[in-house]
């Protein structure tokens, strides 16, 4: 059956050897290195994450620098639109003036020539009378017309 003699022992003692070494020489070794590796990992992980936390703080600090950024941009538009605005309501109400008194200088001059037509008319409608009367009666007549008269009817048709 099962013997006990000093070849067990041997074995038995060659194998809790053979288990010492292989623990102190392959077991130990690579449970330091999985061990030393475990730890890389999670320091890797610790600094990943401080990493994207920091990431993530420097995206909000520069997404609301742009949000103020972009507003003193639409408030530089604004302000610039209005004073555009401005400067183009007064340049408007400046060409409006001086074309009214344009106008008015025009309508003055025109006044003025529409009065020298008149005067004009006025002397040529005199001879022209006394023209038509001399012709009529053939003889030379002096006619006295109201120049006054004459001035006013030629306004009123005008």
């Amino acid at each position: 059956m099962f013997e006990i003699n000093g070849t067990l022992v041997i074995f038995v003692a060659s194998f809790l050897l053979y288990m010492v070494l292989l623990n102190e020489i392959m077991l130990k070794p690579v449970g330091r290195v999985l061990a030393k590796r475990a730890e890389r990992a999670q320091g890797d992980l610790a600094t990943a994450k401080e990493s994207r936390q920091t990431a993530a703080a420097l995206v909000e600090k520069y997404e609301s620098e742009l949000k103020q950024i972009r507003t003193q941009a639409h408030q530089l538009i604004a302000g610039t639109i209005a004073d555009a605005n401005k400067e183009k309501s007064t340049l408007m109400a400046k060409v409006q003036q001086e074309g009214a008194s344009k106008v008015q200088a025009f309508k003055a001059d025109l006044d003025a020539e529409r009065t020298k037509l008149i005067d004009e008319l006025v002397v040529q409608e005199r001879e022209l009378v006394e023209t038509i009367t001399q012709k009529v009666l053939g003889e030379a007549v002096s006619v006295q017309l109201d120049a006054t008269k004459v001035r006013k009817t030629l306004e009123e048709a005008c």
